[in-house]
């Protein structure tokens, strides 16, 4: 008995453990945002493709082991987005308003190593610029 109650401790943490590793909270300019988290390449791929709206202050933060040139794109999209380019916890690149039928991509050019996404519009509304601070907890 007292076996099973260790092995359902043992899991519970664990499914803790992996689900609290899989969302941040990201602020920027007083704003928060519940972020869900991509750090694999499978995640990456599949981004928000899957959903069919992203609450008002939720995003997705895609998280890079080091610092580079990352391309985005809207397939599978099914909602307009903006999205923000990070580098050592600095905006250095938006791309506002980008319509869920883009088939183009969206290269910066401009290192980072974290790409935010939020619902489109909200960059312009909170009034984010290049060089405004953000916070990953």
């Amino acid at each position: 008995m007292i076996t099973f109650f260790v092995v359902l401790l043992a899991l519970s943490l664990g499914l803790f453990f992996i689900a609290g590793n899989n969302a941040a909270t990201v602020v920027i300019n007083g704003q928060k945002f519940s972020a869900s988290l991509a750090t694999t390449p499978a995640e990456r791929q599949k981004g928000l493709g899957d959903r069919d709206s992203l609450c008002r202050n939720c995003a997705m933060l895609f998280k890079f082991e080091k610092k580079g040139d990352y391309m985005f794109w809207m397939k599978d999209m099914r909602f307009d987005l903006d999205i923000i380019w990070i580098a050592d916890g600095k905006i250095v690149y938006i791309a506002k308003d980008i319509s869920h039928e883009a088939l183009n991509t969206i290269d910066p050019k401009t290192p980072a190593d974290n790409v935010l996404e939020i619902n489109a519009g909200l960059a312009e509304r909170y009034g984010f610029k290049i060089g405004d601070a953000i916070s990953i907890k």
